[in-house]
C-alpha cells in the first residue's frame, strides 16, 4: 500500500503537468488572433494606412449625412414655430388687412424655408451618391 501511494502521486503529478502544459500552449480565445505574417512590414504598413483612410472617409461621410439631417430637421422645426407664431399674431390682429399682411409675410418665409430644405436635401443626396474611394490592395 505504501508503494502505490508514491506511484499514484507521480502519476497524478504527470497528468497535472501535461494538463498545465496543454493549457499554456492553447491559443488565446479571448483576444484577436495575431495578423498573418504574409508580406513585408512595408506592405502591412500600407495596408494599415489604407484601412485607416477608408475608416476616416466613412466617418466623414457619416458625419456629413448626420449634419445635413440635423439641418433639415432644424429647418422643419423653425417653419413649424414660425407658423404657430404667425397664427397667434393673426388671431390677435386688429383688423383683417393686418391679418392678411401677416399671412403674406409668412407665405414668403415659408417659401424661403422650402428653398433651404430643398437645397439641404440636394446636398445630402449628392453626398450619399458620391462614390467611395477605391480600396487599394
Amino acid at each position: 500500500m505504501s508503494r502505490s501511494t508514491p506511484l499514484g502521486l507521480l502519476l497524478a503529478l504527470a497528468v497535472a503537468a501535461s494538463a498545465a502544459q496543454a493549457q499554456s500552449v492553447a491559443p488565446n480565445r479571448y483576444g484577436k488572433p495575431p495578423p498573418a505574417a504574409t508580406g513585408n512590414a512595408y506592405e502591412r504598413q500600407q495596408q494599415a494606412a489604407g484601412d485607416a483612410r477608408r475608416r476616416q472617409d466613412e466617418a466623414t461621410r457619416r458625419a456629413e449625412r448626420d449634419r445635413l439631417g440635423i439641418a433639415i430637421d432644424a429647418n422643419r422645426q423653425r417653419l413649424e414655430a414660425d407658423r404657430a407664431r404667425t397664427d397667434r399674431r393673426r388671431a390677435a390682429a386688429a383688423n383683417p388687412a393686418e391679418s392678411e399682411r401677416l399671412r403674406l409675410d409668412y407665405e414668403q418665409r415659408r417659401q424661403a424655408y422650402e428653398r433651404e430644405r430643398e437645397e439641404l436635401e440636394r446636398r445630402r443626396a449628392a453626398a450619399e451618391s458620391r462614390p467611395a474611394p477605391p480600396a487599394k490592395p
